[in-house]
């Protein structure tokens, strides 16, 4: 059974007064065996580390480090670093890989269009994210329709190259955040 100081002197404070004298004489005799080891070169157990997580004044430690009782006060040491974050995901965002692929690879890709507009003998599939446009054309070929044109423009509708706009879509649509 493990006592803690505070715990036997809220006893003896609370005692009759001959069990009071008993327990500050208990008291006394075990702190002075707990010197008397660490003067002997004997260890005690480590204190059950405290973990610090405010950061209220300048002086406190840092979030994270640990604070261990000694005989001689506070030693900080610093808990084993955090794993680095895993990988993000690669995003294949090479507007080729687009051309000649059909609606159902497509919408795989991409997912729902925006807006769908049949301009014959195109079907053009629009995309949008928060900064640019994406427009995929497909056009009748045998076999059905296949993706044979790309275009991307920004929010003010000047062309942008579409490696960058579809880089956007893709990430949104793997839940990444946006580039920059």
């Amino acid at each position: 059974m493990r006592i803690s100081v505070p715990d036997l002197m809220a006893t003896c404070r609370f005692a009759r007064p001959v069990r009071g004298l008993i327990c500050a004489a208990v008291l006394a005799g075990l702190l002075t065996a707990c010197q008397g080891a660490s003067e002997s070169g004997v260890k005690s157990a480590p204190a059950s580390p405290v973990v610090s997580n405010s950061g209220a004044s300048p002086a406190a430690p840092d979030a994270g480090s640990v604070i261990e009782a000694g005989a001689s006060g506070p030693a900080i040491a610093n808990l084993p670093p955090e794993p680095p974050a895993p990988p993000e995901p690669v995003v294949d965002d090479d507007p080729q890989q687009l051309y000649g692929v059909d609606p159902v690879a497509l919408d795989a890709l991409l997912g729902q269009p925006s807006l769908i507009r049949n301009e014959a003998p195109a079907q053009i599939w629009q995309y949008r994210s928060r900064t640019c446009v994406f427009d995929v054309f497909l056009y009748e070929e045998p076999g059905g329709p296949r993706v044979s044109y790309l275009e991307a423009r920004d929010d003010a509708a000047q062309r942008i190259e579409p490696r960058a706009c579809l880089n956007e879509l893709l990430r949104a649509r793997m839940g990444l955040a946006p580039l920059g």
